[in-house]
C-alpha cells in the first residue's frame, strides 16, 4: 500500500496483492493512520489487487464510514473483474469508479 497522490483535491492510495487475513493487520494499521483527519475525498486504486476477502470488505466499510463522517467520499478505481464482482455481490458497487 502506498500513497500515490495527496493534495487538497484528493488522497489516492494504491493497494496491491491480496487483501486477506494474512495482510489485513498490516494494511489496517497503515490505512487508518493515513485516513486519520483527512480533509479530501479518497480514491483507492485496486489495479494491483488480486483478491479481497470479507476482512478486506470490512476494512473498506469501516473506512467508508469514517470518511463519510468527515464529509468526504471514498471510491475504488481499477479493480480486476474478480474484485469488482466481489464489490457488486456485496452491494458495494456504487463505490466503483466507472
Amino acid at each position: 500500500m502506498k500513497v500515490v497522490q495527496s493534495d487538497e483535491s484528493l488522497i489516492k492510495i494504491a493497494f496491491s496483492g491480496k487483501i486477506d487475513s494474512t495482510s489485513i493487520t498490516n494494511y489496517e494499521l497503515k490505512f487508518f493512520a493515513l485516513l486519520n483527519g483527512i480533509e479530501t475525498p479518497v480514491i483507492l486504486d485496486f489495479k494491483e489487487v488480486t483478491f479481497i476477502s470479507s476482512l478486506g470488505i470490512r476494512m473498506i466499510l469501516m473506512a467508508l464510514r469514517d470518511v463519510r463522517r468527515q464529509g468526504f467520499s471514498l471510491k475504488i478505481e481499477n479493480p480486476s473483474s474478480e474484485v469488482e464482482n466481489v464489490f457488486i455481490m456485496t452491494n458495494l458497487g456504487d463505490l466503483l469508479v466507472k
